[in-house]
């Protein structure tokens, strides 16, 4: 089976959530300040973190019982619906003590047929004992992956009592140990001790948990290292690692500034690379983009590759390519750090580049001081495949493996090729089912047609009764749709929808969870790529009118024909609710996939046919040049003369979706969960789709149910599909409506990541130069790690776009209801600038705004100033019919801020060394009278006036409503 680890690792945080907020019904989400009982806990900290993150809960009278420890059973069952593995009663047989009727049976089957577990004996599992500490060690051995790597080094620990660990467990637990997993308990005696065979208690759970959540990579690749210098005893440290097959005869050639320290691997005495010049930035030749938005931030844990501006995860092959390495370090202080060439072991081959967080062009670092280190270097690679890259602090790896494809450009005989074959399958397609009389004879003599030829690698048919599909040996997967008349699958050979009794009666929905959240966007997009062909389009039509029409300010968009090309779903990240009108199928097989990652070394999350969509853009010669790496990748496929938009193509380029309701109105986009978990595992909260062919009557009453229920009558989506289900039925006969994910509503009440604590800026639209940051040189968030920064264009990376720089007028806004009850609105900002004293008083008035702007009359005297964090609040203004500034700065109006007290260490390129600042504000405003009453925008914005030479910026924190 394809990965068969992506079955056991799938989002190991909703194991730690559900251990934590499923094995006792009567849990309540709750802040981990109010819990009573864990002041005296170890795990204190990592119990606050992960509550105040949504991971963990504790009980109804506000405890936690840190000590509580729990069954075997119990967490079967967990890990089993966690995984997503499939309940199998027969592989438990050979356990006595798992009773036949046990509720527990088939979830420790899945365990042993999965082989997490082989139980306590070979006739026993002892469900209902208490799970030891060496078991819970175990397990987050296996979850880690490394039950191998702890086998293959000697059982060395300090522990006093490690030979007190079963025999079973004293690998793992040894490795634990000196990879810094777990720690002793000093003993009576002064050693340190395991205490194997006590039970495991909430407290260390949840320790453990937060480790894995927030430092996985650390503890994978210091095992690694262990394991590495272990085989490597006895040998020169020059000795030369030995190349895995991905990287043997690569000639690979890296052009770098000087590295700094030498890391894990690197010889002492290895020679710097010669430094790169800095490029001239080439003038822009695309049209300007009307409304650009924010760059995407790197990734907490994660290395980010920039290619000509932007983020990218392939380059080509003899092709000198200038790179950009970043990677985000929440570090107190400036560390060394680098990235380095490993091998699919995770084993170090090579320094590729130091990283620095200095501000200088030289090493692509755009501000100095903001956690975000950057390095620059010119990679050339002679052959087609992949390189393993990672980031370091010190030797110690501070990131995930970044796989970086290698890939060869298309040829224009390939790109021809691609049409030919395209043409001659839909006609031999259709020649043989007017021969045959039998569309699926007619499929299968086709597939064998096609493997005849010698530009094909692989072809043949997705599922019963589906399409067509192929691979090329030039990398391109392309198909040809042959769905049934009257569903929404394209095709020119069809045959009528058979109805189907083979589908059960009931609603289809998997892992619903029950939430009061909403989306986190009020940005909405109806999409209809085939509106001049689709019937279905005139009822999206109506869908697109009931968020236009709606009370609530949502910023609706309807997307027809070509405007629904392959670049707009690149960008689905925007919206709160995307409505999908469009053909879909199913395509490929595991074969096709496992091609693709033995070759580029993608890794896809789902094995077997993948659900995809079609754009409105026709493939031609042109475009098939502009998406090479996106064709080549499988992250979009040619159907029927039209791109489709593979589950990958999802992931890579749509992250940080903001509680997104997905409705995919395309056939078989429920066909399995590979399209659902692109979208929910990227942040979605709510998927729907279809389980097979769905015929267009059906598709469009669902549709127009859905969203009647959703924004006239104020529904979670839950609710919304059990109303379509319960009006039309759970199926049309051939195809069943499905719902995955969890139940949210479209109108959002209160702020949603007003502390930017994940790392990014999700839930709110924005402009310009908008990033989440961990520090500005001196300067450290109010609450928590992270905090907003946003600026008149910072860095030497501009956006100027046809003589217009975008990045000199930017914001950040978020559209949400006041809930009852609420009474406060507040937040803490600081306004910083290099502009220069004496242009104060002049036309150089870069200026900050805080503003509400609502339907609801607005009290001027509702705000309410303070100075928590230094000097006082500025005094509001009412400009409008509708809004009201709730904090406002400009080089004008703050000149009693512009003082030698005020200095701060930050250097912004292209400015000077002079930096003022009026300190951490603290603003509260009365929402009251907005409470229940309707919904407000929330907006920061900072513009140049004047000149965009010398930069201003406001850091914006704890955003927050009570």
């Amino acid at each position: 089976m394809l990965f068969q680890a992506a079955r056991r690792k799938l989002s190991l945080m909703i194991v730690f959530a559900l251990l934590l907020s499923t094995l006792t019904p009567h849990m309540v989400f709750g802040e981990a300040a109010q819990f009573k009982d864990i002041t005296g806990s170890y795990a204190q900290k990592e119990i606050q973190s992960l509550t105040e993150a949504g991971i963990i809960s504790g009980y109804e009278d506000n405890s936690f019982k840190p000590k509580k420890a729990m069954s075997r059973a119990e967490l079967a069952k967990i890990i089993v619906l966690s995984l997503g593995l499939e309940a199998n009663a027969d592989q438990a047989a050979p356990f006595k003590d798992v009773a036949a009727n046990s509720w527990y049976r088939g979830y420790v089957g899945a365990l042993v047929k999965a082989g997490i577990t082989e139980g306590t004996s070979a006739t026993t599992f002892s469900p209902n004992a208490n799970v030891t500490r060496e078991e819970l060690v175990v397990f987050f051995i296996r979850a880690f992956e490394l039950d191998e790597t702890a086998k293959k080094l000697p059982v060395d620990s300090k522990l006093s009592d490690i030979s007190e660990v079963s025999e079973w467990a004293k690998a793992q637990v040894s490795l634990a140990f000196k990879n810094g997993f777990i720690n002793g308990v000093q003993g009576s005696d002064g050693t340190l001790k395991f205490k194997p065979k006590e039970h495991a208690e909430r407290q260390a759970l949840a320790r453990l948990a937060y480790e894995f959540k927030t430092n996985k990579s650390v503890y994978v690749e210091k095992s690694k290292q262990l394991l590495a210098e272990e085989l490597n005893k006895g040998k020169s440290p020059e000795a030369t690692p030995t190349a895995t097959p991905a990287t043997t005869d690569r000639g690979t050639s890296v052009t770098a500034p000087a590295p700094g320290a030498s890391g894990p691997g690197t010889p002492a005495s290895a020679t710097p690379a010669p430094a790169t010049p800095a490029p001239v930035t080439p003038t822009p030749t695309s049209a300007p983009t009307p409304t650009p938005t924010p760059a995407t931030p790197a990734p907490a844990n994660a290395l980010q590759v920039v290619v000509k501006g932007e983020s990218s995860d392939a380059i080509y092959v003899e092709e000198p390519t200038e790179v950009i390495f970043r990677s985000s370090i929440n570090a107190p202080g400036t560390v060394i750090a680098s990235v380095y060439q490993v091998d699919d072991s995770g084993k170090v081959i090579s320094q590729i580049i130091s990283l620095y967080d200095d501000g200088l062009e030289a090493h692509g670092d755009s501000l100095e001081a903001d956690g975000l280190y950057s390095g620059k270097a010119v990679l050339t690679e002679s052959t087609e495949g992949y390189i393993n890259l990672q980031a370091f602090v010190g030797d110690v790896p501070s990131s995930t493996v970044f796989k970086l494809s290698v890939m060869k450009h298309l040829t224009d005989e390939q790109l021809a090729q691609t049409e030919i074959i395209e043409n001659n399958t839909q006609s031999k397609l259709d020649q043989l089912a007017t021969s045959y009389g039998n569309l699926q004879k007619a499929k299968e003599e086709t597939v064998a047609w096609l493997q005849t030829q010698a530009e094909v690698e692989h072809a043949g048919i997705s599922g019963e009764g589906g399409s067509i599909w192929y691979l090329l040996d030039n990398g391109i997967l392309g198909g040809i749709s042959a769905a049934p008349e009257n569903t929404k699958g394209l095709s020119s050979t069809v045959e009528e929808a058979a109805s189907s009794t083979a589908l059960a009666a009931e609603a289809l929905t998997q892992n619903v969870e029950q939430t009061v959240a909403t989306i986190g966007s009020q940005r909405v997009a109806v999409i209809s790529p085939f509106s001049g062909t689709l019937p279905s389009s005139t009822v999206y039509d109506a869908v697109y009118h009931s968020f236009d029409q709606s009370s609530y300010p949502f910023l609706v968009e309807r997307v027809k024909d070509t405007a629904a090309g392959v670049n707009f779903f690149k960008g689905l990240n925007q919206y709160g609710v995307v409505v999908l009108d469009t053909h879909g199928d199913t395509y490929y097989d595991e074969k096709v996939l496992q091609k693709l990652h033995n070759k580029y070394g993608i890794d896809f999350k789902y094995a077997g046919p993948q659900v995809m969509f079609l754009t409105g853009e026709k493939a031609t010669t042109e475009s098939k040049k502009t998406y090479e790496l996106d064709l080549k990748k499988g992250r979009l496929a040619i159907i029927s003369g039209y791109y489709a938009i593979t589950p990958s193509f999802i992931t890579r380029y749509n992250d940080m979706l903001p509680d997104t309701i997905v409705y995919n109105g395309s056939c078989r986009s429920a066909y399995n969960d590979s399209m659902a978990d692109a979208f929910i595992n990227n942040g979605a909260g709510t998927y729907y789709g279809y389980t097979d062919y769905v015929k267009l009557a059906y598709d469009q009453a669902i549709a127009k149910s859905v969203f009647t229920a959703l924004n006239d009558d104020n529904m979670t989506t839950e609710k919304a599909f059990q109303a379509a289900v319960a009006a039309h039925g759970a199926n049309d006969g051939l195809a069943a409506f499905f719902m995955k994910g969890s139940s949210i509503g479209t109108k959002t009440e209160g702020v949603i990541n007003g502390t930017f604590e994940n790392g990014t800026w999700t839930g709110w639209n924005g402009n310009g130069d908008v990033r989440v940051i961990s520090k500005l040189g001196p300067l450290k968030p109010t609450e928590g790690n992270y905090m907003a920064i946003i600026s008149t264009g910072l860095g030497y990376e501009n956006n100027d776009q046809g003589g217009y720089d975008y990045n000199s007028d930017s914001y950040i806004e978020q559209s949400f209801i006041v809930p009852a009850g609420a009474t406060t609105l507040s937040f803490d900002y600081n306004f910083i600038s290099e502009e220069p004293k004496e242009f104060v008083g002049s036309k150089f008035n870069d200026t900050f705004r805080a503003t509400v702007t609502s339907s609801v009359y607005i009290n001027t005297a509702s705000l309410i100033t303070s100075h928590i964090n230094g000097g006082n609040t500025v005094t509001s203004s009412v400009y409008g019919n509708d809004s009201v500034i709730i904090g406002a700065e400009s080089i004008n109006e703050s000149t009693a801020y512009w003082i030698e007290e005020n200095k701060v260490a930050i250097d912004f390129y292209g400015g000077d060394h002079t930096t003022y600042m009026t300190n951490w504000k603290h603003v509260q405003f009365d929402v009251s009278q907005f409470a229940g009453k309707g919904s407000i925008v929330l907006r920061f914005h900072v513009w140049d006036q004047g000149d965009s030479i010398y930069d201003t910026a406001v850091l914006i924190d704890n955003v927050i409503l009570k």
